[in-house]
């Protein structure tokens, strides 16, 4: 089976570094964004397994960023975010997001959030 394309969109360049790395440890392609804008159009422009997609970025938000992502493209997404709120993951969730992680977190529970969220994708696609 072919590696998984993962795009990660958030502004911290050294935990997108980290995490890139460990997810690449683990098996996939990650390429990150550092801004709203310009995840979008990455996001757009290549057909990504899932993306990882932070709430606080610079130019345009992560909840803008998912409500325009969700207008051309049913990819997976997990929101990554300090954001911890319920009304916060609540409007994640109903913005079309697929799962919701809050920071900190553990990169191993991160890696069984996309483990879980690809399954589901896989075999919702699979039934069709």
């Amino acid at each position: 089976m072919a590696e998984s394309e993962l795009l990660l969109i958030d502004d911290d360049v050294d935990l997108c570094a980290l995490m890139s790395e460990f997810l690449k440890h683990n098996g996939f392609n990650v390429e990150s964004a550092h801004d709203g804008r310009q995840g979008l159009l990455r996001a757009l422009e290549r057909n990504f397994d899932l993306l990882i997609l932070d709430v606080m970025l610079p130019v345009i938000d992560g909840f803008q960023v998912l409500q325009q992502l969700r207008r051309r493209s049913a990819v997976p997404v997990i929101m990554l975010t300090a954001r911890t709120a319920e009304r916060d993951r609540v409007a994640g969730l109903n913005a079309g997001a697929d799962d919701y992680l809050p920071k900190p977190f553990g990169p191993e529970e991160l890696l069984a959030r996309i483990r879980a969220v690809l399954r589901r994708c896989r075999v919702t696609v699979s039934q069709r």
